[in-house]
């Protein structure tokens, strides 16, 4: 049992190292630099869905901001995710970032990334936008 045990938390450590590796070793430059990338999701019948996306990268990781959209329904009903960038596909996790002061860093970044655009957009958001949070997915 402690064998198994063992194996068991060195297989997870192994994990959390190879994930942590292909987030570090994963380049946002080019990412950061577009003002515009690309989201791809599954709708449910199984049809592509593209859809282009402010990002801004904060701390070495990507974020986007949407509403209720389709693709932030596929996101949430697992659809497996990529970004296109410079027509480049890589396949990431997106996960819904809950913490405020982060969340509020995002948005900080986004009206200093996009200006005036982004300020007067906000003045007709309905209501609060989700942020998710973009990691490579590890093989």
């Amino acid at each position: 049992m402690r064998l198994l045990t063992r194996a068991l938390l060195a297989l997870a450590v192994l994990s959390l190292a190879s994930l942590a590796l292909a987030q570090a070793a994963f380049d946002w430059t080019p990412a950061s630099e577009e003002s515009v990338i690309e989201v791809l999701t599954a709708d449910a019948d199984g049809d592509l869905r593209e859809t282009p996306v402010w990002i801004v990268v904060i701390d070495g990781a990507g974020f986007v901001r949407t509403t209720d959209s389709k693709w932030l329904a596929n996101i949430r009903r697992r659809s497996p995710v990529r970004v296109r960038v410079r027509n480049v596909e890589s396949a990431m996790v997106a996960s819904e970032v809950a913490d405020a002061a982060l969340r509020a860093r995002v948005e900080a970044a986004f009206k200093e990334k996009y200006g005036m655009l982004q300020r007067a957009m906000s003045l007709f958001r309905m209501r609060e936008p989700v942020v998710l949070k973009l990691a490579p997915r590890s093989s």
